[in-house]
């Protein structure tokens, strides 16, 4: 369990990185993908309540300290879509294309929704989305085409990144 979640985080904060930096290239409009999301979205999905939860919390505290966001913003955001989605651990097969659309696409919007409901809590210095704007339609279509090769890419890793008693 520690080496799933030490590897999940890792590659979580990787994607975190990278999408400040590198996605740029790649983005439409404006809007890079949240690649981090789709990993967590799958870690939390195949292991369950704790590797999801645990690696969601630390990759979204560490990507507070990378964005100008209030600490404790995205580790909140990040936990809250780990718990949710490990709540469905079993609940479902991941089909090849299908459900990672739509777990990458459903993700996206309850990562606004979450960012929502922190801004009506604590106010003005959080970066909410509106839900007219085509930024965050945007993002949810970008997260759903891509999560099947995202899935796909995280399956052939699955020896590091599922805790060893989930596997079999």
């Amino acid at each position: 369990m520690i080496r799933t979640i030490a590897f999940s985080t890792l590659l979580l904060v990787g994607c975190t990185f990278a999408q400040s930096t590198w996605f740029g290239g790649i983005a439409i409009l404006g809007i890079a993908p949240d690649i981090s999301i789709l990993v967590l979205i799958w870690v939390s999905y195949r292991n369950g309540l704790v590797e999801g939860s645990v690696s969601g919390f630390i990759s979204g505290f560490a990507e507070d300290f990378l964005s100008s966001s209030p600490l404790g913003f995205h580790a909140f955001i990040k936990t809250a879509i780990a718990i949710v989605t490990a709540i469905l651990h079993g609940s479902f097969y991941i089909d090849k294309v299908l459900l990672p659309v739509i777990l990458g696409f459903v993700g996206t919007i309850a990562k606004a929704l979450i960012a929502w409901a922190l801004f009506l809590l604590f106010g003005e210095n959080i970066h909410v989305y509106s839900i007219f704007s085509i930024g965050l339609w945007i993002e949810a279509a970008y997260n759903g085409v891509l999560a099947p090769f995202v899935f796909l890419l995280l399956g052939l890793l699955s020896s590091i990144l599922e805790t060893e008693h989930r596997r079999r």
